[in-house]
């Protein structure tokens, strides 16, 4: 059975730790199965780099691609376990980034330049990582984005303050 027809299965774990690592060496874990750790609420989608779902990720990666489509699709089937599961657990499932928006939201502050990448911003808590939005980077500046995709914040890029004078 192809890895785009196989039903993912669910793998409980302690911690996003301890999910990385079995999505590493565990021939039962497979790419697009769901990692469920609900010590630190969150949800992930096993690959070789295992990502979060969830609004809390631990040590999960985050990815700014549609988890649906990514790798032509080997993940959507997943994401629907994924979501389901978080649903039933009252967790939050941050949406992907939209990049049309993203691009959108740059081109109205002109002096961010022109669009150069994406950044998942995320802070430490008690449960570990946790998202807190989005950084659109400009060739001169930046636009934060909230997890909801709702503009907090723009700016230009600062001079670097720590290069020593000569």
């Amino acid at each position: 059975m192809s890895e785009n027809t196989r039903k993912p299965k669910v793998h409980p774990f302690g911690s996003t730790t301890d999910a990385y690592n079995a999505t590493q060496c565990s021939e039962e874990i497979h790419d697009g199965d769901v990692l469920l750790i609900e010590s630190e609420k969150t949800i992930g989608i096993a690959w070789t780099w295992p990502f979060a779902l969830t609004e809390h990720v631990g040590e999960l990666h985050v990815t700014t691609a549609d988890p649906r489509t990514y790798q032509d699709g080997i993940f959507a089937a997943g994401v629907d376990l994924a979501e389901q599961l978080a649903k039933e657990r009252g967790w939050r499932i941050i949406p992907p980034l939209d990049v049309a928006m993203a691009r959108a939201f740059l081109a109205q502050y002109p002096r961010c330049g022109e669009p150069l990448g994406f950044k998942v911003l995320s802070r430490k808590s008690e449960a570990g990582r946790t998202r807190t939005g989005w950084l659109i980077a400009g060739t001169t500046g930046f636009v934060e984005l909230d997890t909801d995709g709702h503009f907090v914040f723009a700016n230009q890029w600062s001079p670097l303050t720590n290069e020593q004078e000569g």
